[in-house]
């Protein structure tokens, strides 16, 4: 896996996933649950289950991913998990074209989302698959120099990336 990286705003993280393996996964759930370290257990787990989910497909599906992004809204208080991969295949909900019990993946997505859907990017032969996951905790708000303080309340009404 190659370096973390900050996208430039407060709540917003990029990491680069570009030649990794499925073993990622449990890399990506670390670096997820540390840079959501004040939403509540509850909301966190809903959205590593979420992007576990999304990478696994790219894994699986998407000839691989190319990074996950992380964007975290302050009011009302989301967080939006993009993973992006390398092939224009549409996810279906459901169905697998891999043996065993497969295909469930996106219907947990679906449920824990508020909404959810795929960015196809038909010049590169590519999509980035994304949800927006609810948080109804505290919500943290941007400190200095990018850093984040909890609090109650601030920020805008937009994703904060």
């Amino acid at each position: 896996m190659t370096g973390i990286r900050h996208a430039g705003r407060p709540g917003t993280w990029v990491l680069p996933l570009h030649g990794t393996t499925a073993a990622t996964v449990r890399t990506m759930r670390r670096w997820v649950a540390q840079h959501l370290d004040t939403l509540g257990d509850e909301h966190r787990d809903d959205v590593l289950l979420v992007a576990t989910e999304l990478l696994a497909n790219a894994h699986d599906h998407g000839d691989g991913p190319r990074h996950l992004q992380l964007w975290h809204s302050l009011r009302p208080c989301t967080v939006r998990v993009e993973v992006a991969d390398r092939n224009l295949v549409q996810p279906t909900m459901g169905l697998s074209r891999l043996p065993g019990p497969r295909g469930r993946g996106l219907l947990l997505v679906d449920r824990l989302s508020v909404t959810w859907g795929v960015l196809p990017e038909p010049e590169s032969r590519r999509k980035t698959v994304w949800a927006q996951i609810p948080c109804l905790g505290r919500c943290p708000r941007p400190g200095r120099a990018g850093e984040w303080t909890t609090g109650g309340g601030g920020g805008s009404g937009a994703l904060a990336g």
